[in-house]
């Protein structure tokens, strides 16, 4: 018959397993999340498998900074699925305040090293003094972001915009909500071509475009205004249009 002691041992030995796998199925389980200081808001974040680059708000007594926080989840070949724990690291930190970025996303454009950082700003530029938002794509090539395209605007007034691979060409698609001086939007498709972007397709205008989901090969799920109506429809690349599908 065991004594006292050897079965409190036992106890305290199953405790401590009992434990570890415990908190093991904790980190397992949990959603990732980035610590952020009291006086700093997440704006907006796009992330692939190994990189997360968020635009972070930060408010230093009266003056408020927008900076572009850079994280590694530290395993390349690790898949980043919404219901695991991610260890993100900070590893990079840059000051954007100039140019006021609302947000960001992850793609590969042309399929050169590193993914491209694509980012919605609000600012003006040597050949347009209007500050307007405006589209700036960055290289991050594992260490440090390099400019790859600053241009002037697309099409008239930035809205929105997407990086989705849904057509058969070497490369992700930008698709832009633009909106004319009337305040219709209508959707432009581009895909990257040497130094620049080169427009694929259009729309018609829409009393409003709110909502573009990627589908399946030359598809996308499109919500739009029309008279007052919601309406959510699919349409399509075809011959230099995008096109509701019936």
């Amino acid at each position: 018959m065991l004594n006292k002691k050897r079965i409190g041992l036992i106890l305290a030995i199953i405790a401590i397993i009992l434990g570890i796998i415990f908190i093991k199925l904790i980190k397992e389980n949990m959603h990732y999340s980035l610590e952020l200081a009291p006086n700093q808001k997440l704006i907006d974040y796009g992330r692939n498998q190994q990189w997360l680059f968020a635009i972070i708000e930060e408010k230093k007594g009266i003056d408020v900074e927008r900076k572009i926080y850079v994280y590694s989840s530290g395993d390349p070949g690790k898949a980043v699925n919404s219901d695991k724990k991610v260890n993100w690291r900070k590893v990079r930190e840059y000051d954007f305040t100039l140019v006021l970025p609302w947000k960001i996303e992850l793609g590969d454009l042309d399929y050169t090293d590193g993914p491209q950082v694509v980012m919605g700003v609000n600012k003006s530029t040597h050949f347009d003094r209007e500050a307007n938002d405006r589209l700036f794509v960055y290289n991050w090539d594992g260490e440090k972001l390099y400019k790859k395209w600053t241009g002037t605007r697309l099409g008239y007034y930035l809205k929105d915009f997407y990086i989705m691979d849904f057509l058969d060409m070497i490369g992700e698609e930008l698709i832009v909500v633009d909106k004319d001086q009337e305040g219709k939007d209508r959707l432009l498709v581009y895909y990257w071509l040497d130094f620049g972007f080169q427009l694929l397709a259009e729309s018609k205008f829409y009393d409003r475009i709110d909502k573009v989901k990627y589908i399946d090969n030359n598809l996308l799920g499109l919500v739009y205004i029309d008279n007052g109506n919601e309406i959510t429809t699919k349409v399509m690349v075809e011959e230099g249009w995008v096109v509701e599908v019936d």
